[in-house]
């Protein structure tokens, strides 16, 4: 059974003891007072992610979640059936996790939720060695995976919302002589709302793949599709701060080939319904999170082959649009 926060129960108390007061006696004539409207209402939350080319697993143990109300009040529950490990690496093309289902909540705006995480049970699996290492766990991460998007709860109504991880920007790798390859665990999530959501797929042309394109290095984890707004001017590299004053991608997805056709496709299973324009590059592998240097970047390895016009998403429906 869930564990609630005792504020939700005090929450509830307080409306139940105002909605109890200023009622007549039997033998009184007047008419009932109207019975109020619930002070709660109820949301399930879904975790899933964008791929990362660099590990076979990542898994985190998650053991609760928390949900920062307007007021100030922050409202607690535990994994039902106790600490979870979810392998994010599995998350991928619109496949999700349930995290919490029929959560019920005081009614009123919020402005952000975390996923708790023990990150002293949580690891990667690296794809070259299959060594396993384990996190550190950066600033704003420290009691968990932080989305600080606004949401609103309604009176005896309910919202299924996905959280989209993107362990590209999430995951910092680096090297430190002889502490060897350190991760460094960070938030990096969107929040989204099911109901107001669409999916968003294609081709990518062969010519464009990096073993067929004469300016891209062949190594794995080269060909990416970025998503930005649709009034984007122009295509940016991830990067943790904007310095350059033009905006990243909302999301990213590496290019994948589909061994039944040899066609090779991107999805995007969950974008809030919108105009977006798509960006192809298939020099990914030099696109490094922590950095804010395209086009400037010293080496010159990573730039895009590809920017479209904009492309409509409509929620609940699936669109294809090839590259």
């Amino acid at each position: 059974m869930i564990k609630r926060s005792k504020t939700i129960a005090a929450h509830l108390a307080s409306f139940a003891l105002i909605a109890g007061c200023g009622g007549g006696s039997s033998s009184d004539s007047v008419a009932p007072s109207p019975v109020p409207p619930p002070a709660t209402g109820t949301i399930s939350v879904s975790i899933t992610d964008d791929p990362w080319h660099d590990m076979d697993s990542m898994v985190i143990r998650v053991t609760g979640m928390d949900f920062g109300h307007s007021s100030g009040d922050v409202f607690s529950f535990e994994m039902p059936d106790g600490p979870v490990d979810i392998d994010m690496m599995q998350l991928q093309n619109g496949i999700h996790h349930a995290l919490l289902s029929d959560v019920e909540l005081p009614v009123g705006g919020y402005d952000w939720m975390r996923v708790r995480i023990d990150a002293g049970q949580s690891f990667l699996q690296d794809r070259g060695t299959g060594g396993h290492h384990g996190f550190r766990v950066g600033q704003g991460a420290r009691e968990g995976l932080e989305v600080h998007e606004q949401f609103h709860v309604g009176a005896g109504a309910h919202s299924d919302y996905m959280l989209d991880y993107d362990l590209r920007q999430g995951v910092r790798h680096s090297h430190n002589g002889m502490m060897g390859d350190q991760f460094e665990l960070h938030s990096a999530m969107r929040l989204i709302r099911m109901e107001q959501a669409g999916r968003l797929f294609g081709n990518v042309d062969p010519s464009l793949i990096d073993v067929n394109h004469p300016d891209c290095d062949p190594a794995d984890g080269g060909n990416w599709v970025y998503a930005f707004p649709g009034d984007a001017a122009a295509p940016d590299d991830i990067a943790e701060v904007d310095s350059d004053g033009v905006p990243g991608p909302i999301a990213t997805d590496r290019v994948e080939m589909d061994p039944g056709t040899g066609g090779h496709e991107y999805h995007f299973g969950y974008l809030p319904e919108g105009t977006y324009r798509l960006a192809f590059t298939c020099s990914g592998e030099y696109d490094e999170s922590g950095d804010d240097e395209y086009p400037s970047d010293p080496d010159g390895k990573f730039d895009f082959q590809h920017f479209t016009g904009p492309v409509d998403v409509t929620a609940g429906q699936v669109h294809q649009h090839d590259l």
